[in-house]
């Protein structure tokens, strides 16, 4: 009888703790708070060409890259497009502001902490 209860239990520990999907090797340096208080982890270069996004779900993970647009930057801000929707881009200003654009419309706005590499 302890072996029917300890089966379907040993079962769902595995499930929850080891089997939730692929892990990434991409360690996160920053963080950007939203105005509506979600916190997302971020990657960001050491040349600030590139920041990487990780969104982990329970059965996989997805990354998304956006891209420096070389030119377009002005001395306070810089602009990123998302590699694969090019509609969607973020401006990120000298004092951390982030502005989420999608086909030119604000969609969200905010602050950009980049942690120091210890």
């Amino acid at each position: 009888m302890k072996s029917l209860v300890f089966v379907p239990l040993f079962a769902f520990i595995l499930l929850v703790t080891g089997c939730s999907g692929p892990r990434s090797s991409i360690q996160a340096n920053g963080s950007i708070v939203w105005s509506n208080g979600v916190e997302e982890k971020v990657r960001v270069s050491p040349s600030n060409e590139h920041f990487v996004f990780l969104h982990s779900g329970f059965t996989s993970s997805q990354v998304v890259v956006y891209s420096r647009i070389l030119g377009a930057g002005t001395p306070e801000c810089e602009y990123y497009v998302n590699e694969p929707k090019p509609e969607v881009r973020l401006t990120i200003c000298r004092e951390g502001e982030v502005e989420l654009l999608e086909s030119g419309i604000v969609m969200n706005v905010g602050q950009l902490t980049v942690y120091a590499d210890h």
